[in-house]
């Protein structure tokens, strides 16, 4: 059984929670938009197909890993946004500077905690505490903080509950508490772009949009989800 330190010692880590992405330009908007050091990817093979899965959060001692169907298995996955479009290569070798490269990982096959995750988690699964904000700035305001600490902005997550259009994104009041909150906002429809564009300069001013080269200006990535999350459940 894998175990993870604490301030008590050694404890059991719970059945991961797979989140599945829309698509594999959302996992690699995710793992190399904006970040310092591109975010790992593992891959593994499963009823024939290829995935990529990277982790990006843990609640409750439940890691969090979102994945999307791969096409082949190489080394790197590569990203690059220029002028508002989006590429993404599968290579074994990083060779083109204008990408930035995410390192793959290739498991011989899944640990049966992660399978059992993977394949869905049986039982009732803790939800996040769940805030309603008024307005998308708000939202960016949330998202943006970390930026003042020299790290990229938090990613907002689009996905479709109850028939509402949801964008949030998940944070914690303690970075020390695993309780994570989401908070979001009801949209009139999903967004079509990739990115939210904020600016402090102009109060209450956020906007969509692919290109990420303005000056003066935050941008936040924004990954569409497949379906609605599992940890978000909203109060009624």
């Amino acid at each position: 059984m894998i175990n993870m330190p604490t301030k008590t010692g050694l404890r059991r880590i719970r059945t991961p929670c797979f989140v599945e992405l829309s698509d594999l330009k959302d996992l690699a908007r995710l793992t190399c938009a904006f970040e310092k050091t591109p975010m790992p990817l593992f891959s593994f093979h499963y009823n024939n197909n290829i995935y990529l899965f990277t982790q990006a959060d843990i609640f409750m001692g439940r890691p969090i890993f979102y994945y999307a169907k791969a096409i082949d298995e190489k080394q790197f996955l590569g990203y690059k946004n220029s002028g508002g479009i989006e590429e993404i290569v599968s290579v074994d070798s990083p060779l083109f500077p204008a990408y930035i490269y995410a390192p793959i990982i290739h498991l011989k096959k899944l640990p049966k905690l992660f399978q059992k995750g993977f394949e869905s988690i049986k039982g009732k699964i803790d939800k996040c505490l769940s805030i309603q904000i008024k307005e998308i700035a708000s939202l960016a305001k949330i998202s943006s903080y970390k930026v003042l600490f020299e790290e990229p902005p938090l990613p907002l997550f689009t996905f479709k509950s109850n028939g509402e259009n949801i964008i949030g994104v998940f944070t914690r009041i303690n970075e020390a508490n695993e309780n994570s909150i989401f908070f979001y906002t009801i949209l009139d429809e999903l967004p079509v772009y990739n990115f939210l564009k904020y600016s402090a300069l102009k109060i209450g001013e956020a906007t969509f949009t692919n290109k990420v080269d303005e000056h003066g200006s935050i941008y936040i990535k924004i990954i569409k989800l497949a379906k609605s999350h599992p940890l978000v459940e909203l109060e009624k």
